[in-house]
C-alpha cells in the first residue's frame, strides 16, 4: 500500500512541477525529429507511445521520457544519459549495451527486457518492476534498485559495486 501511495504522489508531483528546462518543446515536432534523425537530445517525449520502435543506436541523451510506453522497443546501442524515464514502460525492451548513466528509471516497468551490457552507473531503478530482466555484464555502479522487484532477474556477470539493492548494499564486485 505504502509503494502504490508514494507512485501516485510522485507521478503527480512529476508530471505537474516539471523543472521547466522543456515546457516550451512540441512534443510532435520531437517525435518527427526523432524518427527522421534518430536522435533528439534533450527532448520532450513525456507519455508518447513508442511501442515496438526501432530507436537502435539512438541518441536520447537527457531526453524526457515520464510515463511513455517503449514497450517491446529496440533501444539496442541508445544513449539514454541522464534522461528520465520516471514511471515509463519498458517490458520486454531490448536495451542491450545501451547508456543509461545518471538515469530517472524510477518505478518503471522493464518485466522481461534484455540490459545485458548495459551501463547504469549512478541510474535510479527504484521502486521499478524488473522480473525477468537479464542485466548479464550490465554496471550497476552507484545504483539504486531499493524497492525494486527482481523475481527471476538475471544478474550473472553483473558488476555490483556500492549498489543498493533490495536488500541491501552489494560490493560483490568491487576491486
Amino acid at each position: 500500500m505504502k509503494k502504490i501511495l508514494a507512485l501516485i504522489i510522485l507521478s503527480f508531483c512529476g508530471l505537474t512541477y516539471a523543472d521547466g528546462n522543456n515546457d516550451w518543446q512540441n512534443i510532435d515536432e520531437n517525435i518527427i525529429k526523432l524518427n527522421s534523425l534518430n536522435s533528439c537530445q534533450g527532448c520532450l517525449l513525456r507519455n508518447t507511445n513508442f511501442i515496438g520502435a526501432d530507436l537502435n543506436n539512438a541518441f536520447l541523451s537527457g531526453a524526457d521520457f515520464i510515463s511513455a510506453d517503449l514497450s517491446n522497443a529496440n533501444l539496442y546501442n541508445a544513449n539514454l544519459e541522464g534522461s528520465s524515464l520516471f514511471g515509463a514502460k519498458l517490458n520486454g525492451s531490448n536495451l542491450k549495451n545501451a547508456n543509461l548513466f545518471g538515469s530517472n528509471l524510477f518505478a518503471v516497468n522493464l518485466d522481461g527486457a534484455n540490459l545485458a551490457g548495459a551501463n547504469l552507473i549512478e541510474a535510479d531503478l527504484s521502486l521499478s518492476s524488473l522480473n525477468g530482466v537479464n542485466f548479464t555484464q550490465a554496471n550497476l555502479t552507484n545504483a539504486n534498485l531499493r524497492g525494486a522487484e527482481l523475481s527471476d532477474a538475471i544478474l550473472d556477470g553483473a558488476f555490483l559495486c556500492n549498489t543498493l539493492m533490495p536488500w541491501g548494499i552489494d560490493n560483490s564486485s568491487c576491486q
